[in-house]
């Protein structure tokens, strides 16, 4: 009898052991599923990543596209020696009169991102003159803005008033002095203040410039 009770009792913890995981099965079970999380988590940082990539060069694509836009430059060449040149472009609603006097020269038309809405943009034009003697291949450096007109719609030009007259002279400075204004446009333009001795009578070639201007 004590024999066959012992057997009952081996048996029976054979059976608890056979239905309860040991320890080293569990730690298995819940290696295995810290691994799984891990790749999961790593795998929806990665999803995230790229698409956070995706979003900001769309953004950039925008903005370059809508607020950094400029056309090639066009080289106004061959003037004539007697009477003046007309610059009318069909992508400018104004025109001007280039004195001949200044001789050859070239333009820039595009977009700008506007000095006070980082949504919306400025069309400008930009006049330059080749410098003589420059070794740079960098257009910049071949050539000298002398004039850079930009267009402001009438509610930008307002708040760049108010900035002018508060402590944001660095925008005004940037918006230049205005030349002719609509109910739906302003017009301002900017000089450089850094023309070379060589070039300084040219440079002040865009004052007659200026009083040229004529809208469409």
């Amino acid at each position: 009898m004590p024999q066959k009770t012992k057997t009952k009792k081996t048996i029976a913890k054979k059976t608890k052991t056979k239905n309860n995981p040991t320890p080293m099965n569990l730690r298995r079970k819940d290696m295995r599923f810290k691994i799984s999380l891990v790749i999961l988590i790593g795998m929806l940082t990665f999803s995230s990543l790229l698409l956070l990539l995706s979003l900001n060069k769309s953004s950039a694509t925008t903005l370059d596209s809508e607020a950094a836009i400029t056309s090639p430059a066009k080289n106004i060449s061959g003037i004539k020696k007697s009477g003046s040149k007309e610059l009318n472009d069909n992508t400018l609603d104004f025109k001007l009169t280039v004195p001949v006097q200044l001789g050859e020269w070239l333009y820039k038309t595009g977009e700008v991102k506007s000095l006070t809405d980082d949504f919306i943009s400025n069309q400008y034009l930009r006049i330059f003159i080749p410098l003589s003697g420059a070794k740079s291949n960098n257009f910049d450096d071949q050539n000298k803005n002398i004039l850079t007109i930009r267009r402001f719609s009438a509610d930008e030009w307002s708040d760049v008033e108010k900035d002018c007259e508060g402590d944001k002279k660095d925008i005004c400075g940037a918006a230049g002095t205005l030349i002719a204004q609509s109910d739906e446009w302003a017009y301002a333009y900017t000089k450089p203040t850094d023309c070379l001795k060589s070039i300084a009578a040219k440079c002040d070639l865009a004052g007659k410039i200026i009083e040229s201007f004529t809208l469409k």
